[in-house]
Protein backbone atom coordinates (compact mmCIF):
# COMPACT_ATOMS: atom_id res chain seq x y z
CA UNK A 1 0.00 0.00 0.00
CA UNK A 2 3.17 2.78 0.56
CA UNK A 3 4.58 1.57 -2.77
CA UNK A 4 1.12 2.84 -4.51
CA UNK A 5 0.89 5.87 -2.48
CA UNK A 6 4.71 6.75 -3.50
CA UNK A 7 4.22 5.72 -6.72
CA UNK A 8 0.87 7.84 -6.61
CA UNK A 9 2.87 11.00 -5.23
CA UNK A 10 5.67 10.66 -8.01
CA UNK A 11 3.46 10.99 -10.80
CA UNK A 12 1.65 14.23 -9.62
CA UNK A 13 4.95 15.69 -9.09
CA UNK A 14 6.41 14.35 -12.47
CA UNK A 15 3.31 16.11 -13.70
CA UNK A 16 3.38 19.41 -12.05
CA UNK A 17 7.08 19.60 -13.06
CA UNK A 18 6.52 19.14 -16.50
CA UNK A 19 3.45 21.72 -16.54
CA UNK A 20 5.91 24.50 -14.73
CA UNK A 21 8.66 23.70 -17.61
CA UNK A 22 5.92 24.07 -20.46
CA UNK A 23 4.21 27.13 -19.15
CA UNK A 24 4.51 30.43 -20.96
CA UNK A 25 6.91 32.68 -18.64
CA UNK A 26 5.33 35.21 -16.25
CA UNK A 27 5.93 38.56 -17.49
CA UNK A 28 7.13 40.99 -15.19
CA UNK A 29 5.72 44.38 -15.12
CA UNK A 30 8.58 47.72 -15.67
CA UNK A 31 8.88 49.64 -12.43
CA UNK A 32 7.70 52.66 -13.39
CA UNK A 33 10.47 55.72 -12.27
CA UNK A 34 10.32 59.23 -11.76
CA UNK A 35 12.97 61.41 -11.56
CA UNK A 36 13.27 64.18 -8.87
CA UNK A 37 15.02 67.14 -9.45
CA UNK A 38 14.81 69.07 -6.04
CA UNK A 39 16.34 72.01 -3.94
CA UNK A 40 18.13 75.66 -4.68
CA UNK A 41 19.63 78.08 -2.49
CA UNK A 42 15.64 79.04 -1.08
CA UNK A 43 14.60 75.57 -1.08
CA UNK A 44 15.13 72.85 1.16
CA UNK A 45 15.10 70.10 -0.56
CA UNK A 46 13.97 67.67 2.40
CA UNK A 47 10.71 69.06 3.01
CA UNK A 48 10.18 68.33 -1.40
CA UNK A 49 11.29 64.99 -0.77
CA UNK A 50 9.06 64.08 2.21
CA UNK A 51 5.64 65.47 0.90
CA UNK A 52 6.11 65.04 -2.71
CA UNK A 53 8.75 62.19 -3.72
CA UNK A 54 7.54 59.94 -0.57
CA UNK A 55 3.94 59.90 -2.82
CA UNK A 56 5.48 58.82 -5.44
CA UNK A 57 7.28 55.63 -3.63
CA UNK A 58 4.54 54.86 -1.75
CA UNK A 59 2.57 54.12 -5.00
CA UNK A 60 5.25 51.91 -6.28
CA UNK A 61 7.71 54.02 -8.28
CA UNK A 62 11.37 54.16 -8.06
CA UNK A 63 12.27 57.32 -7.96
CA UNK A 64 15.99 58.56 -8.41
CA UNK A 65 16.65 61.86 -6.50
CA UNK A 66 19.03 64.89 -7.38
CA UNK A 67 19.88 67.25 -4.84
CA UNK A 68 23.14 68.59 -6.90
CA UNK A 69 24.16 68.87 -9.94
CA UNK A 70 24.51 65.38 -11.26
CA UNK A 71 21.53 65.38 -13.18
CA UNK A 72 21.13 62.59 -15.90
CA UNK A 73 20.39 64.96 -19.00
CA UNK A 74 21.20 62.14 -21.45
CA UNK A 75 18.65 59.66 -19.74
CA UNK A 76 15.38 61.82 -19.53
CA UNK A 77 13.65 59.14 -21.21
CA UNK A 78 14.10 56.30 -18.95
CA UNK A 79 11.64 57.90 -16.52
CA UNK A 80 7.83 58.09 -16.74
CA UNK A 81 7.47 60.99 -14.82
CA UNK A 82 10.31 64.49 -14.65
CA UNK A 83 9.67 66.23 -11.07
CA UNK A 84 11.71 69.79 -11.16
CA UNK A 85 11.13 72.11 -8.27
CA UNK A 86 14.37 74.47 -8.35
CA UNK A 87 15.05 77.44 -10.28
CA UNK A 88 17.28 78.16 -13.03
CA UNK A 89 20.28 79.62 -11.22
CA UNK A 90 23.23 77.29 -10.35
CA UNK A 91 23.44 78.36 -6.46
CA UNK A 92 25.53 75.17 -5.45
CA UNK A 93 28.23 75.99 -7.86
CA UNK A 94 28.06 79.36 -6.47
CA UNK A 95 28.25 78.55 -3.05
CA UNK A 96 30.85 75.75 -3.48
CA UNK A 97 32.93 78.57 -4.53
CA UNK A 98 32.03 80.61 -1.56
CA UNK A 99 30.60 83.19 -4.23
CA UNK A 100 27.16 83.69 -3.93
CA UNK A 101 26.82 86.61 -1.79
CA UNK A 102 28.60 88.27 -4.90
CA UNK A 103 27.14 86.72 -7.77
CA UNK A 104 23.80 85.98 -6.63
CA UNK A 105 23.52 82.85 -8.41
CA UNK A 106 22.66 84.43 -11.97
CA UNK A 107 25.84 84.26 -14.11
CA UNK A 108 25.36 80.79 -14.55
CA UNK A 109 22.36 78.29 -14.66
CA UNK A 110 22.29 74.20 -13.81
CA UNK A 111 20.65 73.50 -17.22
CA UNK A 112 21.54 74.84 -20.73
CA UNK A 113 19.87 75.70 -23.58
CA UNK A 114 19.96 72.42 -25.22
CA UNK A 115 19.34 70.23 -22.46
CA UNK A 116 16.11 72.09 -22.00
CA UNK A 117 15.16 71.92 -25.20
CA UNK A 118 15.51 67.79 -24.69
CA UNK A 119 13.64 67.83 -21.82
CA UNK A 120 10.72 69.79 -24.04
CA UNK A 121 11.38 66.73 -26.43
CA UNK A 122 10.69 64.15 -24.07
CA UNK A 123 7.05 65.77 -22.87
CA UNK A 124 6.16 66.28 -26.36
CA UNK A 125 7.33 62.39 -26.89
CA UNK A 126 4.99 61.24 -24.26
CA UNK A 127 6.55 62.48 -21.27
CA UNK A 128 5.13 63.63 -17.97
CA UNK A 129 6.39 66.88 -16.01
CA UNK A 130 5.60 68.30 -12.77
CA UNK A 131 7.14 71.69 -12.47
CA UNK A 132 7.02 72.75 -8.79
CA UNK A 133 6.78 76.18 -6.80
CA UNK A 134 10.13 77.70 -8.53
CA UNK A 135 10.50 75.13 -10.60
CA UNK A 136 9.71 77.05 -13.94
CA UNK A 137 11.49 80.13 -12.32
CA UNK A 138 13.77 82.51 -13.84
CA UNK A 139 14.13 80.52 -16.76
CA UNK A 140 14.53 81.92 -20.59
CA UNK A 141 11.83 82.72 -21.98
CA UNK A 142 12.97 81.42 -25.27
CA UNK A 143 13.67 77.96 -23.69
CA UNK A 144 12.21 74.60 -23.25
CA UNK A 145 10.99 75.17 -19.96
CA UNK A 146 9.38 78.16 -20.28
CA UNK A 147 7.31 76.42 -23.25
CA UNK A 148 6.45 74.08 -21.14
CA UNK A 149 5.18 76.01 -18.36
CA UNK A 150 3.66 78.84 -20.76
CA UNK A 151 5.00 80.72 -17.62
CA UNK A 152 8.02 82.51 -16.27
CA UNK A 153 8.31 83.77 -12.95
CA UNK A 154 9.52 87.11 -12.24
CA UNK A 155 9.56 87.78 -8.29
CA UNK A 156 6.60 88.06 -5.84
CA UNK A 157 5.81 90.36 -2.82
CA UNK A 158 6.16 89.32 0.50
CA UNK A 159 4.80 86.25 2.08
CA UNK A 160 0.99 86.84 3.60
CA UNK A 161 -1.65 84.39 4.48
CA UNK A 162 -3.56 84.04 1.42
CA UNK A 163 -6.84 81.80 0.56
CA UNK A 164 -6.34 79.31 -2.53
CA UNK A 165 -9.37 77.48 -3.89
CA UNK A 166 -10.38 75.38 -6.31
CA UNK A 167 -11.60 76.99 -9.85
CA UNK A 168 -13.36 74.04 -10.92
CA UNK A 169 -11.36 73.22 -14.01
CA UNK A 170 -9.80 69.30 -14.34
CA UNK A 171 -11.61 68.98 -10.58
CA UNK A 172 -9.65 65.70 -9.59
CA UNK A 173 -6.89 68.11 -9.33
CA UNK A 174 -8.62 69.85 -6.63
CA UNK A 175 -10.87 67.04 -5.43
CA UNK A 176 -11.56 66.90 -1.84
CA UNK A 177 -9.90 70.27 -1.70
CA UNK A 178 -12.28 72.98 0.32
CA UNK A 179 -10.63 76.75 0.11
CA UNK A 180 -7.75 76.92 2.85
CA UNK A 181 -5.44 79.64 4.27
CA UNK A 182 -1.60 79.36 3.89
CA UNK A 183 1.10 81.76 4.48
CA UNK A 184 3.02 81.54 1.06
CA UNK A 185 4.34 83.55 -2.02
CA UNK A 186 2.02 84.96 -4.66
CA UNK A 187 4.19 84.78 -7.75
CA UNK A 188 4.50 87.64 -10.19
CA UNK A 189 4.67 86.36 -14.16
CA UNK A 190 2.37 86.36 -17.54
CA UNK A 191 0.62 83.48 -17.84
CA UNK A 192 -1.73 82.68 -20.61
CA UNK A 193 -4.58 81.31 -19.35
CA UNK A 194 -6.39 80.48 -22.70
CA UNK A 195 -3.54 77.88 -23.30
CA UNK A 196 -3.70 75.88 -20.57
CA UNK A 197 -6.43 74.82 -17.40
CA UNK A 198 -6.13 76.98 -14.55
CA UNK A 199 -7.30 74.56 -10.97
CA UNK A 200 -6.17 76.42 -8.11
CA UNK A 201 -5.99 80.31 -7.63
CA UNK A 202 -5.56 82.26 -4.70
CA UNK A 203 -6.73 85.86 -3.41
CA UNK A 204 -5.57 87.90 -0.82
CA UNK A 205 -7.62 91.09 0.08
CA UNK A 206 -3.92 93.13 -0.67
CA UNK A 207 -2.42 91.49 -4.00
CA UNK A 208 -5.24 90.57 -6.12
CA UNK A 209 -6.11 87.14 -7.65
CA UNK A 210 -3.08 84.74 -8.77
CA UNK A 211 -3.02 81.51 -10.59
CA UNK A 212 -1.29 78.58 -8.56
CA UNK A 213 -1.96 75.56 -10.23
CA UNK A 214 -2.22 74.69 -14.25
CA UNK A 215 -2.02 72.23 -16.11
CA UNK A 216 -1.95 71.22 -20.18
CA UNK A 217 -0.61 68.83 -23.08
CA UNK A 218 2.33 69.41 -24.53
CA UNK A 219 2.85 67.34 -27.55
CA UNK A 220 2.19 63.98 -26.38
CA UNK A 221 2.39 64.77 -22.96
CA UNK A 222 1.37 66.23 -19.88
CA UNK A 223 2.33 69.69 -17.75
CA UNK A 224 1.65 70.33 -14.29
CA UNK A 225 2.70 73.29 -12.24
CA UNK A 226 1.52 73.89 -8.56
CA UNK A 227 3.06 76.68 -6.96
CA UNK A 228 2.22 76.33 -3.19
CA UNK A 229 5.11 75.09 -1.12
CA UNK A 230 7.95 77.51 -0.28
CA UNK A 231 8.62 76.04 2.76
CA UNK A 232 7.77 73.09 4.88
CA UNK A 233 5.31 74.95 7.07
CA UNK A 234 3.45 75.54 3.32
CA UNK A 235 4.16 71.94 2.29
CA UNK A 236 2.81 70.64 5.27
CA UNK A 237 -0.11 72.36 5.02
CA UNK A 238 -3.36 69.76 5.10
CA UNK A 239 -4.53 71.99 1.49
CA UNK A 240 -1.46 71.53 -0.44
CA UNK A 241 -0.68 68.39 0.62
CA UNK A 242 -3.96 66.92 -0.78
CA UNK A 243 -3.32 68.75 -4.15
CA UNK A 244 -0.03 67.17 -4.21
CA UNK A 245 -1.49 63.45 -3.29
CA UNK A 246 -3.84 64.40 -6.52
CA UNK A 247 -1.44 65.75 -8.88
CA UNK A 248 0.62 62.22 -7.51
CA UNK A 249 -2.29 60.56 -8.07
CA UNK A 250 -3.16 62.39 -11.55
CA UNK A 251 0.75 62.22 -13.10
CA UNK A 252 0.41 58.22 -12.25
CA UNK A 253 -2.34 57.19 -14.54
Amino acid sequence: MKKLIFFALSLVFLSVGAFAQNAAPVQSVPQKRVLAIIGDAWHCAAPIYNTIVKKFEAKGFACDVVMDNKVPFDRFSDYDIIVISRYAYDNFKQFEQHSFQKAHGKELVWISPKQENDLEEYVKAGGKIFLHHDGHSYYATDGGIYHLAKATHSGHPPMIPVTMRSTGIVPELTAGVEPFVVSDEEFRMELDETKTQVFLESVSEKNGRTAQGWTHSHGKGTVVVFVPGHDRYSLENPGVDKCLANIVEYLSK
